[in-house]
């Protein structure tokens, strides 16, 4: 049992005082909290190590916390986590073991929440899984704006993993995919046009019907910008997601690498839809987590590649990473195949 000073401590500082939270309600909370074991953890104690599952999800409440990838001889954290942050979340959304250890940069103050019980929660109560798994993929989206650009300034690029309209059409059913398409917009983006502009707001969720694009950041090199081209992306593919999750600005531009075709669906109008409806929201929710979390993986995984040969080699067509997601064991790719050519061919009529 936590010493009840912590206990105290905890219940003295209302979960809703931490940011990334302010999404969940009060019943929620609350019920957080009867789940919760408080410990502080003292530096250099690792709370999740490389290779293993957690049994637990964990809540930062003070201190801060270091990420690191498994390679013996780096000196650096590939970055730092502080209060607020969710760790070990991505257990929810996959059975793999952690790509990562954190540990304690300083004394922290943490709440673990039982997997199993919390895993339990989400399956029972869906109006709290819709708002957890938003929770989980703003969590998931910070996160990745952050490890994009560590990874630019090591030029590591992301790869092409899942395209990302499968995983969301296998996951959403039948109505959901026609509301997006009677409220999306089809629009054509000529060769060189940009689609999305970096720290600049972002009007919409955009799904890429045809074409290719261009993923671009800037990133400070001695003192002067670089455009550096992170990925490409082609049919298939969502942008924007991270935008209309987080809030945030444009974490990169986008540009048409040739004549693009696109169906935008406006933010406003698709954060009335998730208000509106609990199902489709809880649907929508775990999908775009979801891609968050693959795309972390994917990077996670090219980054500890990189490290043992070089960037030339690693870049070839020829090198298969593991951990990539096979397409062919993907349950439900065939009907949300099958859903997206349904929307292309309804664009056209």
């Amino acid at each position: 049992m936590p010493p009840a000073s912590l206990k105290a401590t905890i219940m003295n500082q209302p979960l809703s005082n931490l940011p990334p939270l302010r999404i969940l309600q009060e019943s929620d909370l609350i019920w957080l909290n009867t789940i919760a074991q408080p410990t502080t953890y003292a530096p250099g104690t690792i709370l999740l190590h490389e290779g293993k599952v957690p049994e637990f999800i964990y809540l930062n409440l003070t201190g801060s916390l270091e990420m690191s990838l498994p390679q013996p001889d780096a000196t650096q954290p590939l970055m730092t986590l502080g209060a607020g942050e969710i760790l070990g979340e991505t257990s929810l959304l996959d059975t793999n073991p952690s790509p990562v250890t954190i540990t304690a940069a300083t004394s922290c103050e943490i709440l673990a929440l039982p997997k199993t019980t919390l895993i339990q929660q989400l399956e029972r109560d869906r109006a709290f899984s819709a708002r957890f798994h938003n929770l989980l993929a703003i969590n998931l989206s910070e996160r990745l704006r952050q490890l994009s650009k560590a990874m630019a300034i090591r030029n590591i690029k992301e790869g092409e993993p899942l395209r990302k309209v499968l995983l969301v059409f296998a996951t959403l059913n039948d109505s959901d995919v026609a509301w997006m398409v009677a409220n999306g917009t089809s629009e054509k983006a000529p060769t060189g046009s940009i689609l999305i502009q970096q720290d600049q707001s972002v009007p919409a969720v955009y799904l890429l019907l045809d074409g290719t694009l261009g993923i671009y950041i800037n990133v400070d090199n001695n003192g002067a910008t670089q455009e550096k081209q992170l990925a490409t992306r082609i049919k298939g593919d969502i942008l924007g997601e991270m935008s209309f999750i987080d809030g945030g600005s444009a974490s990169a531009t986008v540009k048409a690498l040739e004549h693009t075709w696109v169906l935008a669906i406006p933010q406003s109008k698709l954060a009335a839809k998730l208000a509106a409806d609990g199902s489709f929201a809880g649907r929508f929710y775990r999908a775009i987590a979801q891609i968050m979390f693959n795309r972390c993986q994917d990077l996670f995984t090219r980054a500890t590649v990189h490290h043992t040969i070089s960037t030339a080699d690693f870049l070839s067509e020829d090198i298969e990473i593991e951990d990539e997601i096979d397409f062919d064991v993907l349950d439900g790719t065939a009907i949300a195949g099958t859903r997206f050519d349904w929307v292309i061919h309804q664009l056209r009529r």
